[in-house]
């Protein structure tokens, strides 16, 4: 029952958002998407060139996030990189954390963009390390796979995506998942541009 209200919600979020359109849930879901997907493209870019698409990233988190986040205030985003803040060439991934005033409480919500390629794990081997509670369709050929860390009172939208990419956005457990998921789901966010 409770996976059940999660999905509706989380469908109901996308929907507000504009992702969910006919999507399904399943929980079953992430063990039938294929991952790696075929012929995926590596992407390799100069220090410059990731750290303008950096600049890009937390601009789009400044205009998208109180769309989002209905109503986010003080939206703050935090240096790109990788284990320490900044890029360097060649760098396959990039991560920020966002801080917000949203509903009078703040908030925290940590973004990672991979290239195509860098993350290895399949939606199903996910779901073997992270407690999964559901399955939708981004609407473009991808999968958002729900988990929570109920170790550190975590939850986590990862979307898969058709080339190669897999883009994963964290808060707490208390936070919306379809507010997560629409974050992760965003395509602003990619290595590919």
């Amino acid at each position: 029952m409770r996976m059940r209200k999660v999905t509706a919600a989380a469908l109901t979020g996308l929907a507000l958002v504009g992702l969910a359109g006919t999507a399904t849930a399943s929980a079953s879901a992430a063990g039938d998407y294929p991952w790696p997907p075929k012929d995926i493209t590596p992407v390799h870019k100069t220090k410059a060139e990731l750290q303008k698409q950096a600049d890009g990233f937390s601009a789009h988190q400044q205009r998208s996030y109180p769309k989002v986040f209905r109503g986010a205030q003080n939206v703050v985003p935090g240096p790109w990189g990788g284990e320490a803040p900044g890029v360097f060439d060649d760098m396959q991934y990039m991560a920020n954390s966002v801080s917000f005033t949203y509903q009078g409480r703040e908030f925290n919500v940590i973004t990672q963009v991979n290239a195509p390629g860098f993350y290895t794990a399949s939606p199903k081997q996910l779901c073997e390390r992270e407690k999964c509670t559901g399955t939708v369709s981004d609407r473009r050929g991808g999968v958002i796979v729900f988990s929570e860390l109920d170790q550190f009172n975590m939850s986590l939208a990862t979307n898969f995506r058709p080339n190669g990419e897999v883009v994963w956005t964290q808060g707490s457990k208390q936070d919306d998942r379809a507010q997560l998921a629409a974050v992760a789901s965003d395509r602003a966010y990619t290595f590919t541009k």
